[in-house]
């Protein structure tokens, strides 16, 4: 199997950077899964639209990181936030619709 490359949306990167050095390195770990395996399973990420994915993670509270596939070997971050409430608010899943269709 291809290895994919995961690529990060500057927007997202400036994201990831509020977050502690702990839910840094946990989306890291997330990261190298999906370089070698391509994907992740359930619970560690959830399909959440026809292209988008949802990185899970709880570390002092709920994360979450919206990626998506292009073309054959790359996947790209699109966004990250903290989650406060227990639905995801359209207005995240919005940010990465828009991003998504910047790097299409």
């Amino acid at each position: 199997m291809m290895k994919k490359i995961v690529l990060i949306d500057r927007n997202a990167e400036r994201e990831l950077k509020r977050f502690s050095y702990e839910v840094r390195t946990e989306f890291d770990a997330h990261f190298d899964i999906l370089r070698d395996k391509g994907m992740l399973e359930f619970p560690e990420a959830r399909k959440v639209t026809k292209k988008l994915f949802e990185i899970r993670i709880k570390f002092k509270g709920e994360f979450r990181g919206f990626y998506a596939y292009l073309r054959e070997t790359n996947i790209i971050l699109l966004h990250v936030f903290r989650k406060k409430t227990a639905k995801t608010p359209l207005k995240n899943l919005k940010v990465a619709e828009r991003r998504l269709k910047l790097h299409e």
